[in-house]
């Protein structure tokens, strides 16, 4: 999981928001947000040069609560760096081949492609109006379609 600088969530988050906000970045990274009215509660999900993660901020806003892996915009089994290099400017681990599989790599997605769906006591992510990850707020547990077996990147959705 990738450090997060709590500075930036003053600036972006509003708590009483319940939209979901894509913010546009020098890049043509995705990097949206969407808060529960309800709980409160704030769901960031996030590009870097490897993957799509979600990450679901703790209640103060002081860093991550705990994170969900949504896919792969690299295909794993053509991936051809070093683990230690790919960390290196703060990405998370690339997906290894080890625990991936069909739905694992998505090329060309964008924030038009992700659905967020708030529910009492989860969130289900779609992308391409397909489940990839549920994120258990109770147990801080995710579950990625992305996910051939459990691992640390989360559980697998079956």
């Amino acid at each position: 999981m990738k450090q997060i600088i709590p500075s930036l969530f003053t600036d972006i988050f509003f708590l009483d928001s319940n939209k979901t906000k894509t913010i546009k970045t020098t890049s043509d990274k995705i990097f949206m947000t969407s808060t529960d009215t309800v709980s409160g509660r704030i769901l960031m999900i996030e590009e870097d040069d490897y993957s799509v993660w979600a990450y679901i901020l703790k209640p103060n806003m002081e860093g991550v609560d705990f994170d969900g892996f949504l896919c792969s915009i690299v295909d794993p089994y053509a991936l051809k760096i070093d683990p230690k290099e790919a960390t290196k400017n703060g990405n998370a681990t690339p997906l290894t081949s080890n625990f991936s599989n069909q739905y694992s790599y998505i090329r060309n997605i964008s924030s038009k492609d992700i659905n967020i769906c708030w529910k009492q006591d989860q969130i289900e992510i779609k992308l391409k109006k397909e489940t990839y990850l549920i994120m258990d707020l109770k147990t801080k547990v995710s579950y990625s379609k992305a996910l051939s077996r459990d691992c640390y990147y989360g559980n697998k959705l079956y």
